[in-house]
């Protein structure tokens, strides 16, 4: 008998939860190691947006939480008369999933990782429900309570030391960086923890590793107290046997500030449209290059890539150091809690300030012409407005998007209906005809 992966089973009716939807479902095995050798059962994979299930007919043999999934795996083995097939391995909190044979384990562990909003396959939900637990107050019958909160965001993982100044010996375990903490870990328990926002200084120092002098990076951060009105300041230091991603990792998420002064340092140097595409994803955060590609007026996607590419990192890496485009498949926006996928991101720690924006007004005898610098819009988002009459003046009303409005005292009397706009390079014009 010929067994293959490429057959689509029927769905059968399943009983879900509330709020529950299947997302995505196709014909696999599951191997129950009920024995010493394996044991494969034929059914189908589901993926809900709650849960991954294994259903035989209408039995469900296994069903769990996304948010209980602490990593995946996918390696080769054998399967059905001794094929190796790829396969998925699967470790939850609560039990053990041993391996699931299924056509293109790829595209399932991407879909799985991408519902459950992090990177790191359920690692940084563990270290969330972890550091809640510590924290969470709780109720007169001892049961916390579980606000919900956003997971972190796992940036960096991997093997790695530890060692404080209490320590005479390196601690080995795991190494985690996330959108908010760095994190040392052991099987058993969190060693250290620390916020980025808590993070003071980074240096590489040389310290003594096994039998020798090795790089490693010295962790200085502020534990929160104060002694006699001064932050008290404590090292740790850690190791990996890749350092130098890590400091560079770190360094961009804890010192590298990304502001209006660091960009404009930057765009002096770039083209109009180059210019344009930095100001826009500042402003809106992030972009698909779809936009950007709309944005500048370009030709093909790859006229935007390449600005990127050979124009505005290396730039940026010339004056800061670092590129400050970066491409992210998938990325929690903090501000809106949305999951951003296939997006252009600024790197570093944006930090918007909003200054006072450019505006000019020109007399030109008929007309007035005004100016207003407007970053990171679409033309047909601009509303204009004009009211008649006001101390022999009018008055311009502009509004854009959800949040700006502005209202502009004219030097003179305009007529109401008689005005063009455009916009271009971040900057409004508006042609307005004085009135008789």
């Amino acid at each position: 008998m010929k067994y293959s992966l490429d057959t689509l089973r029927k769905a059968m009716p399943l009983s879900l939860l509330q709020d529950e939807e299947v997302l995505k479902y196709f014909t696999a095995s599951y191997d129950v190691r009920s024995s010493l050798t394996s044991s494969w059962r034929l059914g189908n994979l589901y993926l809900t947006n709650r849960r991954l299930l294994f259903v035989q007919g209408r039995k469900i043999l296994f069903g769990t939480p996304l948010n209980d999934i602490r990593d995946i795996n996918i390696v080769k083995r054998k399967w059905i008369l001794g094929k190796k097939v790829k396969q998925l391995h699967i470790v939850s909190q609560s039990r053990k999933i041993p391996y699931i044979a299924i056509k293109n384990p790829e595209e399932w562990k991407k879909a799985i990782v991408e519902q459950t909003s992090f990177v790191g396959a359920g690692l940084a939900t563990a270290l969330f429900d972890r550091a809640t637990a510590r924290v969470a107050p709780t109720t007169h019958n001892s049961q916390p309570i579980i606000h919900n909160l956003q997971p972190d965001e796992v940036i960096l993982k991997g093997k790695g030391g530890y060692l404080s100044p209490s320590q005479s010996r390196w601690k080995l375990g795991t190494l985690i960086l996330t959108n908010k903490n760095l994190t040392f870990l052991q099987p058993s328990d969190i060693i250290w923890e620390t916020p980025l926002n808590s993070i003071k200084d980074l240096r590489i120092e040389k310290r003594v590793y096994g039998v020798s002098k090795s790089d490693t990076i010295c962790v200085s951060y502020d534990r929160g107290q104060k002694t006699e009105d001064r932050e008290q300041i404590r090292k740790v230091w850690i190791i990996s046997p890749d350092l130098e991603t890590w400091r560079k990792k770190l360094y961009e998420k804890v010192l590298l500030k990304v502001d209006e002064e660091t960009l404009d340092k930057i765009a002096t140097k770039l083209d109009a449209d180059s210019k344009e595409v930095l100001w826009f994803i500042y402003e809106n955060r992030h972009a698909r290059i779809n936009t950007l590609t709309k944005r500048i007026e370009a030709d093909t996607h790859m006229d935007v890539l390449l600005k990127i590419r050979e124009i505005i990192n290396p730039t940026a890496q010339k004056i800061i150091g670092y590129p400050i485009l970066s491409f992210e498949s998938s990325k929690v926006d903090w501000e809106t809690g949305e999951n951003v996928t296939f997006s252009w991101w600024l790197t570093g720690q944006p930090h918007r300030e909003r200054k006072e924006p450019l505006l000019d007004i020109f007399d030109e005898n008929s007309h007035l012409i005004v100016y207003l610098e407007l970053l990171g819009l679409n033309e047909d988002e601009i509303q204009i407005s004009i009211v008649g009459a006001i101390h022999e003046s009018s008055l311009l009303i502009i509004d854009a998007d959800k949040n700006y409005h502005k209202e502009i005292l004219l030097p003179a009397m305009v007529s109401t209906n008689n005005f063009t706009k455009r916009y271009k390079n971040n900057i409004l014009e508006v042609r307005l005809k004085k009135a008789n």
